[in-house]
Order: C-alpha cells, then structure tokens, then sequence
C-alpha cells in the first residue's frame, strides 16, 4: 500500500479475487493453495488474496517477520530445498491462536464464504447519535478438488461497516470486526452522523461469489 495506495491496492485486491473466482468457475473447482502444482489462476489469484487477508487480519509487521525468517533460514541456497510447508509454519508460528482458524480456511482447504446485508435501518438516540442496526445472514463452505461443497460452522471475525451519506462509500463512519456466526443474526452500532450505507465485510476482502449484497442503503426505523 505504500506504493500503490489504498484505493489502487483494493482494485489490485478485487482483480486477483475476480480472476481467481473466473477461473475457479469455468474450471469446475481448484485445490487448496498447500497443495498447488501448476495452476497459476491460484498462485497468484488466490495466493495473493489470501496473503492480503491474512495481513488485513495479523497486521503486516507479523507477516514481513514471517518471511524474512523464512528467507534467513533458506538463503544458502542448498538443499534441503524449503517447500510450501516451510513458509506455512514460518506464518503459522506469527498467527495468533484465535487466527488460527484463518490460516486453515485460506491455505489448508478450499473455503468460501456468503455474506449478505438484508436490510439496515438507522434511528436518532437522545443524545444526539445515531444507531444503525443491521440485519445479515452468513454462511460458510468447504468444496472438494471437483468442486462439491459442504457447508461448515462459521464462527469468524468479519469486518462491520457503516458509511456516510453520497456517492460510494467515503470515509467510514463505524468499521470494527464481529463475531460473526453461521445464519441470520442483528447487529447494532453507534455511530457520530446521518449515515447512508451500512454493511458486512464492506470492501470485500471475504472469497465470496456474491459480492454486490455485502452493503446496502440504509433506511429510516419505522
């Protein structure tokens, strides 16, 4: 991001996961990122949103240690030749326990998720602010090499976003992680002014296929 900035990394973001989810669709499913051969369409579609995500989530400081213990460790350059698995337990051993879960969905299966904003309405409180309570539903799947799924618990951290009124999105005016949990749930913030859009995993950094339902109009509580 500091070469290429927010916005322009997001679009960078948005292109690899689109050519991943393309490919992933027209080649009738893929293979987890561990065990990867010769498939570019993952390596660097793939690859690159699940190194960006874990990095969203353990922060970058944590990420840029786990590489360079991997590149000190390997940089003579003589076999034993470092594999995949080598580079895994270098961010494995950086991951916090309660990532833990991340690293497998992203690295050790092949996992999507579906978030949906169904409705999000907002109501002035006395002391002047205004609560935003949302409605969503979440759901997370396991698909095997030939691309049958299998629906899993999910029990994950997902970013909560409120923004103000106009065009796109601006400036958020709530963006924090829930807990969010398989099927229909509510949630309510607070936030400082009038909003005008409200939802879950706002900038789109989850691997879903539908990805135009995460955030919607807010309307007034009747």
């Amino acid at each position: 991001e500091k070469i290429l900035g927010p916005e322009q990394a997001r679009r960078v973001y948005d292109f690899q996961m689109d050519r991943y989810l393309y490919r992933r669709a027209e080649m009738g499913g893929d293979v987890p990122l561990l065990e990867l051969a010769d498939q570019p369409w993952i390596a660097y579609g793939k690859g690159a949103v699940a190194m960006y995500l874990l990095r969203d989530h353990i922060g970058a400081a944590a990420v840029n240690q786990a590489l360079r213990r991997y590149l000190e460790k390997h940089a003579d350059g003589r076999p034993p030749y470092p594999t995949s698995l080598d580079l895994y337990a270098e961010l494995r051993a950086v991951t916090p326990d309660s990532m833990q879960y991340l690293l497998t969905d992203l690295f050790e299966r092949i996992t999507l998720w579906e978030v949906e904003t169904r409705r999000a309405v907002v109501e002035r409180t006395g002391t002047g602010e205004y609560q935003v309570t949302l409605d969503v539903v979440a759901k997370k799947v396991t698909a095997d090499s030939i691309g049958r799924e299998t629906e899993v618990p999910m029990d994950d951290l997902v970013e909560i976003g409120v923004f103000p009124s106009g065009d796109g999105m601006g400036a958020p005016l709530y963006l924090q992680r829930h807990r969010i949990r398989s099927g229909k749930q509510t949630i309510s913030v607070t936030v400082p002014r009038q909003p005008g859009r409200a939802g879950i995993d706002p900038y789109r950094k989850l691997i879903d296929r539908e990805r135009d339902n995460n955030v919607v109009d807010v309307q007034l509580a009747k």
